[in-house]
Parts: structure tokens; C-alpha cells; sequence
């Protein structure tokens, strides 16, 4: 009897255990606060819908009827942009960011990051930009000389009172962005995590405990911060298009949930491209600022939304000038034009092709041998039928003129590498190219990854001299050291043509009437261009897992926390505390039989 007492006590003890352990984990809500964030990114002046597959995606209209939605439901809402407004379609080609102001105030935005492509016409075009906008550009890391300008123009962070509670706002660019526009003299860019961090500490003494940062850096260095950098609670990013969530070619799940250097929650979020969904998260706050949890889904603007008839009336208005050089029909195209962003910027594609070949076409008369753009400068595809004026402007954006450069084969290779460097992140300094063919291990180093590069002479490819020189036909942008192309800074005899890179891709059609251009293998992965073994590479210890471009490796961390913010080792105290209860169980059974 007094064995069955003991084992009973046993249990009773192991059982208040359980619930004692359990009870953190329990959904005891601790929301002091909550905050609704809905936001964009890489907007790139897409106003209209765009086709994506067998739908039709996007434009402000639309967006302007869901924001309003979503506005009437009530509660604390913060809308904001994570950069990269200007720069895409014919809408910025015309009016330089006024067509795109004009709706960024009508839909109510309270803060923008400010992107690289903010700076692709100059300081001056993003100065009347943001003398227009009723709302902060915001860029805690760029820095601004009083000749500017810009100066006194961009802020590094705002403070808001919503919902009666303080929310810091701190906006980041890109440091590559001197590399990836045209900032000019007066403007630079300095490390964002000091930025970051010092102005984070600014807030935090002025009483401020809801930090979000706009980010225009791109989704891994986002992710890399929130693991960094203490005091961010919410990160909207852009900059490398990633879609998340819901939308097609997920690179991870929507929200991001990071852990930050003290072990508090940080949400990361990002919205992929030219308005084709609005993102949406909600995250709530305890009364200390620390998040609790954090929720959301990305809605995608289609139409099953009516657009907004105010705004798309003022849509089609700005669009009026546009219709006569989008409906001018140059010639015809037989296949589609392949210029989809991740295609241009990981392998040659027969848009590449043709750009390159008119480039280097353009320029034999000037000494041209080989033709090098960056993938990055071409912005959209082209579908199989008739070709039109305004179809070109919009693949080729930039206004860019033609280069030349010459350099040696030594310093071909070196550009070569620069262009692969990144490809893995879908960096924009990938290499388009005529005349010549190269192969690339991309399993290898940055900087090692060329196997084998020929150049076109005398009706062959042969391989290319480290010693001789090569004239090498570009664009103005990347002849100065663009996207990293630093070799073409080494070289001698630069020459601006002035002839306008999609000038002469639109007479190059015209002249033709109809094109069929396909790929030829001119970048080949992982073997020989000539279709032998690529040359001998030492073998890594282990072969990396390659990694979608804007993509980090799982954290394991859920997109969703429990309500009551409780430590991640309470589950592990109620396993084994319920091993425990299992051999008490036992025992008292064993115990049983004996008696």
C-alpha cells in the first residue's frame, strides 16, 4: 500500500511539472501593440498590369482599391517602399519619376528606401523627385556633399507616432550602387551597418523601441543584418526582386522570421517586382517593444480587383504621349525574345545574342572584335510576332551609348570573371557577348571560375592571347567601371560613339524585317567550349548546394511565433519532463505487480 502511495505521489509531482513547464507555451497573448505593414518594392514604373504567364499582374489602380481595403478594416497601417521606384518603362523614359510621384502621393505612401536606379539620371531628376513626394526618401548611409543637389533632400530615418506609439523608420542603399548607376560627384555610400547601427542607438536614447528599416540591399544581406545587427524589428527589403510566400518561384516563406545577435525576433519581408502583389504583414508588439509574433500574407494585385476609376483614368492620361511609339511596328520576330530577369543574368540567352551582335556589328568598322554587355541593362522580354518601337525602349531602358575599349586578353578574362563573379546572386554584371565564347566552372571561387575563353578570328574560334590586345565594344556605363567592370578601366583608346544603344537595336530590326535569333553556345558551364573537359580544377572539399539567386539557407525558425513569446527551450523541458512521467509510470506499475 504504502509503494502504490509513493508511486501515485510520484505521478502527482510529475504532473505539476508538466503544467508548470507547459504553461509558458499556453496562448496567454501579451500584444500590447500592433502594427499593420503593407509594402512594394522594385516598382521600376510599371503603372500598368504586366503579363506574368496566363495572368495579368500589378498596376497602381489596382493597388490604390486594395491599399484602400485594407486602410477601411481599421487598426494601425504603415505604407512604405523598399526602392527602386524609378527606371523600366516608358512612363520613366518621359517623365523621369513625376508620373510615378504623382501616384506614390495619391496612394498615401509614408516612406521610401532609396535605390540604386534612383540615381540612373542623375542627382537632379531624384531631387525633383523628392521635392514633389509628401512623404520621407529615406537613406541612413548616404552621404551627401552641400554642392548636391540632393542635400538636405534624403533623410537617414523618421520618426512616426502611430497609433500612439513611436515607430523609427530608418532607410539603406546599396553601397554598390556608385558601381551599379550614376550617383556623380557629391554622393557616396558608406557601410550600412554602421549606419544602421548608430542610428538604431539615436532612437533607442529618444525612447523609440519599434524599429523598421527599409532596405534596398537585396534579400541575403537583409537576412545577414537581421542576424547582426541588435534593435531591428522589421526589415522591408528589395533590390534583388525575391519573391517569397505565395508567389511564383519562391525563394523562401513569407514572413522571414531572423534571430538577432540577442536572441530577439526579427521580421524580414520582401514584395518581388513592379507592384505584381502587395505585401502585408502583421506584427505584434509587447509593452517592451520585443515582437510577440508576426503574420501575413502577400496579396497578388490581379483581376479579380477592380481598379480604382480615379487613378486608372490619371494611368491612362499619362499613357496617352506613350501610344504612338508603342504601337510604331519596326519588324517581326519569329520566336520570343528571351530578356526575363533571371535568364539575362545567369546564362545567354537569344535576346543577349542579338543586342551583342548589333554591338559588335555597329563597331567593326571602328576596330571592333568583340562585343561584352552587362544582362543587367536588359529589362524585359519581347513575345514572338510583331516588334514595336516602344517594346525596345523598354528592354533598353537606360539610354546608354556604345564604347570602346582596348585591353589585353589578360584583361578580357579578368572582365569575364567580374561578370560571373555573382552569378549565383543574379547580379546584373553577367556577360552578354558576341564574338567570342568562354566556359566557367561556377562551383569555383569569384575570380577563378573562367576555364577557357576564345575569340573569333578568321573564320575560327581560337583561344584567347593573355598578351594581345582586343577592342572591345561596350556600353558608356560599363566602359567606366559599371557593375564592376573594373578591367575596362585599365585599358587604353576609349571612345564614346554616341550611337544610342536601342537606336541602333531598333534600325537593326528595321533594316532586317523579320529576325529569328537563337542561342549559339557561347557561355558554356562546366565544360570546354568546344565541348571537351573543362580544364582541370582542383575539386572542392564539398559541393556547395547551389542557391537560388536572393536565397539564404533555412534557419529552421517558423513563420510564425506563439503569442506569448515563450523561449524555444520549454518544449525541450516538457519532453523531458514527460520521459520522466513515462518511467514513474512504469515503475508504479512494476511496483503493483510486485505488492
Amino acid at each position: 500500500m504504502v509503494h502504490r502511495m509513493r508511486g501515485l505521489l510520484a505521478i502527482v509531482m510529475l504532473l505539476s511539472m508538466v503544467a508548470v513547464f507547459s504553461r509558458p507555451a499556453q496562448a496567454q497573448d501579451q500584444t500590447a501593440y500592433t502594427l499593420r505593414i503593407l509594402h512594394t518594392n522594385d516598382h521600376h514604373s510599371h503603372l500598368e498590369p504586366v503579363t506574368v504567364g496566363d495572368k495579368k499582374l500589378g498596376g497602381v489602380a489596382r493597388r490604390a482599391t486594395l491599399i484602400n481595403q485594407i486602410r477601411a478594416e481599421g487598426g494601425n497601417t504603415l505604407l512604405v517602399d523598399g526602392g527602386d521606384v524609378f527606371q523600366g518603362t516608358l512612363f520613366f523614359n518621359k517623365y523621369e519619376g513625376q508620373a510615378d510621384l504623382y501616384f506614390y502621393n495619391a496612394l498615401g505612401y509614408e516612406g521610401m528606401a532609396v535605390g540604386n536606379h534612383e540615381f540612373d539620371k542623375g542627382q537632379q531628376v531624384l531631387a525633383n523627385f523628392a521635392k514633389g513626394a509628401n512623404f520621407p526618401l529615406l537613406s541612413a548611409n548616404t552621404v551627401i556633399d552641400p554642392s548636391s543637389p540632393l542635400y538636405g533632400l534624403i533623410q537617414g530615418y523618421v520618426g512616426k507616432e502611430i497609433g500612439g506609439q513611436k515607430v523609427g523608420i530608418i532607410g539603406l542603399t546599396t553601397e554598390e550602387t556608385s558601381i551599379l548607376s550614376s550617383p556623380g560627384p557629391g554622393v557616396q555610400f558608406s557601410p550600412h551597418i554602421d549606419a544602421v547601427r548608430m542610428v538604431i542607438d539615436e532612437l533607442k536614447k529618444a525612447g523609440v523601441n519599434k524599429i523598421i528599416v527599409l532596405s534596398h540591399l537585396g534579400l541575403p544581406v537583409e537576412r545577414e543584418m537581421a542576424r547582426s545587427v541588435s534593435g531591428i524589428d522589421v526589415i522591408v527589403g528589395g533590390h534583388t526582386h525575391s519573391p517569397l510566400g505565395p508567389m511564383p518561384g519562391a525563394v523562401a516563406e513569407y514572413p522571414i522570421l531572423e534571430k538577432d545577435p540577442d536572441g530577439h525576433t526579427t521580421v524580414v519581408v520582401t514584395d518581388w517586382e513592379w507592384g505584381k502583389y502587395l505585401g502585408d504583414v502583421t506584427v505584434n508588439f509587447d509593452a517592451d517593444g520585443n515582437i510577440v509574433s508576426a503574420a501575413g500574407q502577400p496579396h497578388a494585385v490581379d483581376e479579380s480587383i477592380t481598379p480604382d476609376p480615379t487613378i486608372d483614368a490619371k494611368v491612362q492620361e499619362y499613357a496617352a504621349p506613350l501610344n504612338e511609339l508603342r504601337s510604331e511596328v519596326i519588324g517581326t520576330s519569329t520566336v520570343e525574345l528571351n530578356g526575363a530577369r533571371t535568364d539575362v543574368r545567369s546564362k545567354e540567352t537569344n535576346l543577349g545574342d542579338y543586342i551583342a551582335d548589333v554591338v559588335l556589328n555597329r563597331t567593326r568598322a571602328d576596330g571592333g572584335q568583340v562585343a561584352i554587355m552587362n544582362g543587367g541593362g536588359i529589362r524585359a522580354s519581347i513575345p514572338a510576332g510583331q516588334v514595336t518601337v516602344g517594346q525596345v525602349l523598354e528592354v533598353l531602358p537606360f539610354g546608354n551609348t556604345i564604347a570602346l575599349v582596348t585591353i589585353n586578353g589578360a584583361q578580357l578574362k579578368t572582365a569575364l570573371e567580374n561578370g560571373v563573379s555573382q552569378v549565383e546572386e543574379g547580379a546584373g554584371r553577367f556577360p552578354q557577348i558576341a564574338g567570342m565564347r568562354f566556359s566557367y566552372d561556377p562551383t569555383q571561387a569569384a575570380g577563378s571560375r573562367v576555364t577557357q575563353v576564345q575569340v573569333w578570328q578568321n573564320g575560327q574560334y581560337v583561344n584567347v592571347d593573355p598578351n594581345a590586345s582586343y577592342r572591345v565594344a561596350t556600353n558608356n556605363f560599363m566602359v567606366a567601371g559599371g557593375d564592376g567592370y573594373a578591367a575596362f578601366t585599365e585599358g587604353s583608346n576609349v571612345v564614346d560613339t554616341g550611337y544610342l544603344l536601342a537606336d541602333e537595336v531598333i534600325n537593326a530590326i528595321r533594316a532586317a524585317g523579320t529576325i529569328s535569333p537563337a542561342t549559339e553556345g557561347r557561355i558554356v558551364v562546366g565544360q570546354s567550349v568546344d565541348g571537351g573537359a573543362a580544364q582541370p580544377t582542383p575539386a572542392p572539399e564539398a559541393t556547395p548546394t547551389p542557391q537560388v539567386p536572393g536565397q539564404l539557407p533555412d534557419t529552421g525558425i517558423p513563420a510564425s511565433l506563439p503569442n506569448t513569446g515563450a523561449s524555444s527551450s520549454s518544449a525541450l523541458w516538457v519532453l523531458l519532463v514527460g520521459a520522466l512521467l513515462l518511467m514513474a509510470v512504469g515503475a508504479f506499475v512494476a511496483r503493483r505487480r510486485i505488492a
